[in-house]
């Protein structure tokens, strides 16, 4: 492959901020995105010679940060210590937490529970529901079958069901729509509040 300076710098810039994205909602950790991200762009350019990119480069940069991501998880152990302190701020009663939950909480809620998926299993959940790729795309970018990347789904909404549990009620379903929380919910976010009520319902 080649890649001339110029080429190698429009593609830092028209993707860097966007892989930054990717790496951080898979590792949580700002910095160690940063870090990932920087050394997949390292990488390309040293091996600049050497690389046979069968698709395009946007997507070699993409499946490289990706898999970079849950390489660096599955050998980091603090934070997998990390996601085991994690509590949950309601330990109320389920008719409290449904009343007095704000959006702000929610989407937090949703975060903390992505925290607590596998690494691979959090990064096919991401890839699906907040970056848009279908399952044929995830398996391609992680070097997986298809038939992994759906038992993963499964078991990525099973851990988050569990995990929200206190909040996933008929109450909060009303309580949300009459106080407006819904329309002003991010559309993802909404999405995936949607699809762990289906259990409840």
């Amino acid at each position: 492959m080649t890649l001339s300076v110029s080429e190698y710098e429009e593609l830092f810039k028209s993707n860097h901020k966007k892989l930054c994205n990717t790496a951080y909602r898979i590792t949580h950790d700002k910095d160690s995105a940063k870090d990932i991200v920087q050394n997949v762009f390292l990488k390309l350019w040293d091996k600049r010679n050497e690389i046979n990119i069968g698709t395009s480069i946007e997507g070699y940069l993409y499946k490289s940060t990706s898999n970079a991501s849950i390489n660096y998880l599955e050998t980091n152990k603090r934070h997998l210590s990390y996601v085991k302190e994690i509590k949950f701020t309601a330990s109320a009663s389920e008719e409290t937490a449904s009343k007095n939950i704000t959006l702000k909480e929610l989407e937090s809620l949703i975060e903390q529970s992505l925290l607590t998926l596998p690494p691979k299993c959090r990064a096919i959940f991401i890839l699906n529901r907040y970056d848009g790729m279908r399952y044929k795309q995830i398996a391609e970018h992680l070097d997986i079958s298809v038939n992994t990347v759906e038992n993963q789904m499964v078991k990525a909404l099973s851990i988050m069901r569990e995990e929200l549990k206190p909040y996933l009620t008929k109450e909060f379903l009303i309580i949300s729509i009459s106080a407006g929380i819904s329309a002003l919910l991010q559309f993802l976010s909404l999405m995936i509040v949607i699809m762990l009520f289906k259990s409840i319902l």
